[in-house]
Formats: structure tokens, sequence, C-alpha cells
């Protein structure tokens, strides 16, 4: 449902690899197993937040917001 095409992204975007935090800490990148959302993939979680039917467009808005918060 799109997941992989997301995790690339991710990784590219953020210049992560699973496990990896960016060097000012703002972000980290785990990969999980399963968040339960099938009828809503992909989905991330952002702390206690779920973002669902993602692609990277929305995955974007997102960074951008968190990143104006800072």
């Amino acid at each position: 449902m799109g997941a992989e095409e997301l995790r690339k992204y991710i990784e590219e975007k953020l210049n992560l690899k699973p496990g990896e935090t960016t060097p000012d800490g703002l972000f980290s990148f785990q990969l999980v197993e399963c968040l339960g959302s099938c009828h809503t993939a992909p989905v991330v979680q952002i702390n206690d937040d779920y973002y669902e039917n993602l692609n990277v467009e929305k995955f974007d808005q997102i960074i951008q917001h968190l990143k104006s918060k800072n």
C-alpha cells in the first residue's frame, strides 16, 4: 500500500537509515512490524501521534510542520 516507497523516501529525505537520528536530534527513524492500521496504510507514528494514508507529499507537509515548531 505504499509503505516501501515511503520508507525509501524517508531515508532519502531525512538522510537516515533505520535506527539512526538526525544530527540535530529532531528526528529518529525506526522500522516496526505493525501499527495495527492496515486499512489506513501506510502509517507512521511520530511521538504519540499516528499519521495515516500517507504519501510523500503528506509526509513532507508533516516534516515541514514539525521543523517549524522548533
